[in-house]
């Protein structure tokens, strides 16, 4: 697997419309990369959203999916991680995206397993 170094705008966009449809709870799922470019978002059967909190089924994940990380929303301006955020990170790939209101293309950031922040591009 290459190392991730961007994500598709489309998949930004694709975020963002989640998080909108499932606010006020958080929007959660897993992510996946070719050639190193995170395209394709996994949603997991059994996922529950809530107000501060989601929730992942992990025996219901693909087994061997290439994922790269998680992707969730925050219902509020900040996406920035929580201490629970950091302690879910290291369960799944190496980058986590998060993302806040407004939902837009400048409102998500990268973290890593550990909770820093990384520098992903955005591409086509």
């Amino acid at each position: 697997m290459k190392r991730v170094h961007a994500i598709s705008w489309e998949l930004i966009d694709c975020i963002n419309e989640s998080a909108r449809s499932c606010y006020p709870q958080e929007f959660l799922c897993l992510t996946r990369n070719n050639d190193g470019i995170i395209d394709e978002l996994l949603l997991i059967p059994g996922t529950i959203y809530g107000d501060s909190h989601g929730f992942l089924n992990m025996w219901m994940s693909p087994v061997n999916a290439n994922i790269s990380g998680t992707v969730h929303s925050h219902p509020g301006y900040s996406n920035e991680p929580s201490d629970a955020d950091i302690d879910f990170f290291s369960s799944w790939g190496g980058v986590h995206i998060i993302t806040c209101q407004p939902y837009d293309r400048s409102s998500w950031k990268a973290y890593d397993s550990n909770g820093r922040e990384l520098s992903i591009e955005m591409t086509e």
